[in-house]
């Protein structure tokens, strides 16, 4: 008997340490609340994207002019340099023909309701495109001029584009100044009066 009671005692004073941890549970609750939680999230997040239109199908001009469509004519990136004020313009811009027969094109400046047909009038061949600032390929070509333009840089002009066929399309035009890329289109102020 002294045996089992010397075995009692030792396993009473010296207690077996566990190197394993009891599994933590989280409470059932707790679980569906994270789902739940998660779940509502992403249906949100997706309903953003539901209701938001695509950017990149969104037209847009991605220059500095207008864009401009009359019938088989398509006129981008249509603006006026000038330094504004009653300084002399240029009208720059793509005047691209996707017609099967060659077009001439009438450049209208429209300013306090009176219509100004611009010279030159420009020859557009048949699926073909012509600069209306008057730069062409073999480095020659006259620039579509306006005689005085009001507006200073950063505001608009009314232009109209119209092919000898009637076909007609405006557009407000945005004056920049001749400076940087367009620092030789236009005649400066100091140019003009020497």
């Amino acid at each position: 008997m002294g045996l089992q009671r010397e075995r009692a005692r030792a396993a009473r004073v010296s207690p077996v340490i566990s190197r394993s941890a009891a599994p933590h549970r989280v409470p059932r609750s707790r679980r569906v609340a994270v789902v739940g939680l998660a779940l509502a999230a992403s249906l949100g997040l997706g309903a953003c994207q539901m209701t938001s239109p695509v950017t990149t199908d969104l037209a847009y001009d991605p220059a500095d002019g207008v864009s401009v469509d009359a019938g088989d004519l398509a006129v981008r990136d249509l603006l006026v340099v000038s330094e504004g004020g009653g300084a002399p313009g240029v009208v720059s811009g793509l005047v691209v023909n996707n017609g099967t027969q060659e077009a001439q094109v009438t450049v209208i400046v429209i300013a306090d309701g009176q219509m100004t047909p611009l010279s030159p009038t420009v020859t557009v061949p048949a699926d073909g495109a012509v600069r209306l600032d008057g730069i062409g390929v073999d480095g020659s070509g006259q620039a579509v001029s306006i005689p005085s333009v009001t507006a200073n840089p950063g505001g608009t002009v009314e232009i109209t584009v119209q092919s000898d066929g009637g076909v007609a399309g405006s557009g407000l035009a945005p004056v920049l100044a001749p400076d940087g890329y367009y620092i030789d289109h236009v005649a400066t102020t100091s140019d003009v009066s020497n």
